[in-house]
């Protein structure tokens, strides 16, 4: 239903007073108040799209088949959508198709009354349609993806490039996001290390860190900060995206268990971002140390790189609360190092800090990683949809 009509829809309720009669019709009009409010307010307010998840990939280990990740979404006629669980797909026929998401209400069966001769069914419950078809389907709907196959034997990729997919690739461009959209929903936590100097420098860059999750979950980021990460355990159930850590001298080496530990993070799609707090050469030392046991190789970060447009836009690095620094990044293996000390700008610490280019620096740092943030989240979702099939 487009927004003009549901703005234009007359809303009417109840006044409840002693004795008043109540039958089916004043019934539905009371609950059916509130629904309506409802919808006008996911309409107006958050605007019909994909609030989160509902992503859709080409499953890893079957041929032709797309699968639609758990999710919810908003509606044109501002119904919320919820897909508790994946959905798959095998696709067969040549031609285009699309996947499209509906909500869909259907009487629970278990409800059955006689009335009048005939069964009535007193319980509603809320679902979804989840469809792929040759054509869109009628409104309402939130189309998640489309694709043009050249063959029925062809198989069916992720785009290569998701802003100009080719025939037989998976096409995004038409989905449709809330507001706000959920960005990222995910957990920060830090590496905890020795410094050889002073055992209590290990997180200089602490206040910064929480500054920015603060910043964060206030423009679309769903962001918990879970400490330092105990890897000599087992990792958690929600173990976090992304693991921080700063330092400004040299460290004593991480123990054998430790190292296995910081592995199997990575390898369950966490992330690790490094600086050398003020450019310590000594911290960049013991880190490329480190990088050396977990086979990273940082290479330097160029223009078009994904970590700069992972959530804001930059043409390149921006600067961080050190003059001079350079930012290097493992995609691969999860590994992101910087001797920028972005850490430090977002706790306010830049060069001439009175200037009036030093407010402007914290903001561009601040953003900067937003994208950091968005593009670890971005990396463990990634696994978890690879383990959907």
């Amino acid at each position: 239903m487009p927004i003009e009509e549901i703005l234009a829809r007359t809303i009417t309720g109840i006044r409840p007073f002693n004795e008043l009669p109540v039958d089916a019709e004043i019934w539905r009009e009371a609950h059916d108040h509130h629904h309506s409010h409802r919808e006008l307010h996911a309409v107006s307010a958050h605007r019909p799209g994909i609030v989160f998840g509902l992503e859709v990939v080409a499953s890893a280990v079957k041929e032709r088949t797309v699968i639609v990740a758990p999710g919810v979404g908003i509606d044109p006629d501002g119904q919320t959508v919820v897909l508790p669980e994946p959905v798959s797909f095998t696709i067969d026929q040549r031609g285009q198709t699309f996947f499209c998401l509906s909500f869909l209400k259907t009487a629970d069966r278990k409800s059955a009354v006689v009335v009048g001769g005939g069964q009535q069914h007193f319980r509603l419950v809320e679902g979804r349609n989840v469809t792929a078809t040759e054509d869109l389907p009628r409104p309402p709907f939130l189309e998640l993806a489309r694709i043009y196959r050249t063959g029925a034997d062809k198989p069916i990729r992720d785009a290569a490039n998701p802003y100009d997919p080719g025939n037989d690739e998976l096409n995004l461009l038409n989905r449709r996001t809330a507001f706000p959209h959920c960005y990222a929903d995910a957990a920060v936590g830090e590496l905890s290390y020795v410094p050889k100097s002073d055992p209590t420098d290990w997180k200089p860059n602490r206040a910064g860190l929480w500054h920015l999750l603060r910043e964060g979950n206030g423009r679309g980021f769903h962001l918990d900060f879970t400490g330092p990460l105990n890897l000599r355990a087992a990792l958690p159930a929600h173990a976090p995206a992304l693991l921080y850590v700063a330092g400004r001298q040299g460290f004593q080496p991480l123990a054998d268990a430790e190292v296995d530990g910081l592995r199997r993070f990575l390898e369950s799609g966490g992330m690790l971002f490094a600086e050398a707090a003020r450019g310590s050469d000594e911290f960049g030392r013991g880190f490329q140390e480190l990088l050396q046991k977990l086979g990273a190789r940082p290479q330097p970060v160029a223009p078009g790189h994904p970590l700069l447009t992972a959530h804001h836009i930059f043409s390149g690095a921006p600067a961080g609360g050190h003059d001079g620094g350079k930012l290097f990044c493992d995609e691969a293996a999860g590994v992101i190092f910087s001797t920028m000390d972005y850490g430090a700008a977002w706790q306010g610490e830049v060069p001439q800090p009175e200037s009036f280019q030093a407010r402007e620096r914290i903001r561009q740092a601040q953003e900067f990683g937003l994208n950091v943030l968005a593009f670890a989240a971005r990396r463990r979702r990634v696994r978890e949809l690879s383990r959907l099939g």
